[in-house]
């Protein structure tokens, strides 16, 4: 769908429904999207083991790797996608999977009210 996008051929586009719910928290350098300046070089910890974990997606976006380890180089850095059978479980999985991750110096940002909304909805909060 990606493709079909920027190729201008939305429109008629096959979307996938599997029925799960996804949620996605994007991990970015403190300062972002002010002077990030500072973080950039520092090691990101927890990567590896949030890319191994079950039902979680990975995709890096301003890190460099050198000698297996794992660098801030930009300022929105990598997003952790939670997938569950509804929003609650999805961006449960999504924070836990953020909670692993740090960068030397306390330098990793992120929302922690991604998909507030949703779960209200979901909730029966919001009508």
């Amino acid at each position: 769908m990606v493709l079909d996008s920027m190729n201008g051929k939305l429109k008629g586009a096959a979307v996938l429904k599997d029925g799960k719910a996804r949620a996605g928290v994007v991990g970015v350098s403190k300062g972002y999207p002010g002077d990030y300046s500072a973080v950039r070089g520092k090691e990101i910890y927890g990567i590896k083991e949030v890319a191994e974990m079950p039902n979680i997606r990975f995709y890096s976006a301003g890190i460099s790797m050198q000698d297996g380890r794992f660098y801030a180089d930009g300022g929105r850095l990598f997003t952790v996608v939670g997938e569950g059978n509804d929003i609650l479980e999805a961006r449960d999985r999504a924070y836990d999977a953020m909670n692993y991750i740090s960068i030397e110096g306390g330098n990793l940002h992120y929302r922690r009210d991604i998909g507030r909304r949703d779960v209200e909805r979901f909730l029966g909060i919001l009508r």
